[in-house]
């Protein structure tokens, strides 16, 4: 399991019992469910104004609020009209180790979602430079360049990515990947990022990533939760696809501009607790610093 700070903690005691249950919504759709005991470190809106002023030169050291959830079902989560009270921030990229890759991960994320075939690659001129120059870091060398007037440009590798990768060519992306260390994933976002055009708007500093792929786009959703973000998963039934949406201030492209990340990246606000059925319950303790631990897809922290 992993902590509010991303550190990786050892569960010391794990307890099953049956108890009186709620589930917690939140602003982006997801739901936690647990019993009265659960705990959450949450942000109030003293706190959030705080943090807004923060500048980030300093170490912020405003204690986010630990509240239980049997607290929170007497208080109001709502103030001034229709503003919601209380808020989780996201938690810090997962802190795994430095992964031995075949392929680089931004080369490997760009090969991914760009292959027109094998060893065929197309873009456009908006990140030209930047993803050729990434591929002649990595030690690639440009074979073949050819420019389509008004379209994109396209060109191949020497070695080929699939060469590297022999003998599986993964139609996924492997854990290795997945499980590499914050630089390596964020390098791998970054390919994936500058694979397509239009994947950032910058007038909303929002990023977009569509596939028709159920597994792939839960992989890459999963990729961008566990470096702190924030994400939105639709499935657009008139057009048989899938969209993943979120805001990050990684640089993952040349021509993104986000704020710098002061305390974190950004937040979940609670918008209803409800009474759920009697439920097998389960406790956890680690040997964390603060006792808390990541739940759910979101890796949202409680304790």
């Amino acid at each position: 399991m992993f902590d509010q700070n991303g550190n990786p903690v050892r569960v010391i005691l794990v307890q099953h019992f049956e108890s009186n249950c709620y589930k917690v919504h939140l602003s982006d759709l997801m739901t936690i469910s647990g019993n009265g005991a659960l705990n959450f470190l949450l942000e109030t809106p003293k706190y959030r104004i705080r943090a807004l002023e923060h500048k980030g030169k300093r170490e912020f050291k405003r204690p986010l609020v630990l509240s239980a959830l049997s607290e929170l079902i007497n208080k109001p989560l709502k103030y001034k009209g229709n503003k919601l009270f209380f808020s989780i921030p996201t938690c810090k990229p997962l802190k795994f180790p430095h992964q031995d890759l075949p392929v680089p991960p931004f080369i490997f994320g760009f090969w991914f979602k760009n292959r027109l075939r094998a060893n065929i690659f197309s873009v456009k001129d908006l990140n030209y430079k930047e993803v050729i120059q990434k591929f002649k870091d990595h030690g690639y060398e440009i074979t073949k360049t050819v420019k389509r007037k008004g379209r994109a440009t396209i060109f191949s590798v020497y070695p080929t990515i699939e060469s590297q990768l022999i003998p599986f060519i993964p139609n996924q992306i492997p854990n290795n990947y997945l499980l590499a260390s914050e630089e390596q994933r964020i390098e791998l976002l970054s390919g994936i990022i500058n694979a397509k055009i239009n994947q950032y708007k910058k007038p909303r500093d929002h990023f977009r990533i569509a596939s028709t792929n159920w597994n792939e786009i839960r992989q890459i959703q999963s990729l961008v939760e566990s470096i702190g973000c924030k994400t939105s998963l639709h499935y657009r039934d008139y057009i048989k696809y899938y969209t993943l949406s979120f805001k990050s201030r990684y640089k993952l492209c040349e021509n993104q501009e986000s704020p710098p990340i002061r305390i974190h990246q950004t937040r979940r606000y609670i918008t209803e607790i409800e009474n759920i059925a009697t439920q097998q319950c389960v406790h956890i303790e680690t040997d964390g610093p603060d006792g808390s631990f990541l739940v759910n897809e979101g890796f949202i922290t409680c304790r």
